[in-house]
């Protein structure tokens, strides 16, 4: 991840991450919601360290 990422920017990153495997799903809006709320209330640091998370699982595989 790009450490110059703005905290909005990665927060919208992390909210796709975790909605691409499900698009297509039933109740996908409610759901999507949801998790923005959630994403948007985390801090900045929290939302990297997600992303930084997924990154590192995604290499893996």
């Amino acid at each position: 991840m790009s450490e110059s990422m703005s905290g909005t920017t990665a927060k919208a990153h992390l909210l796709e991450r975790l909605l691409e495997p499900l698009k297509g799903c039933s109740g996908l809006y409610n759901y999507k919601q949801d998790l923005m709320k959630k994403i948007m209330a985390m801090p900045d640091l929290t939302v990297r360290e997600h992303l930084d998370y997924h990154e590192r699982c995604n290499v893996q595989n």
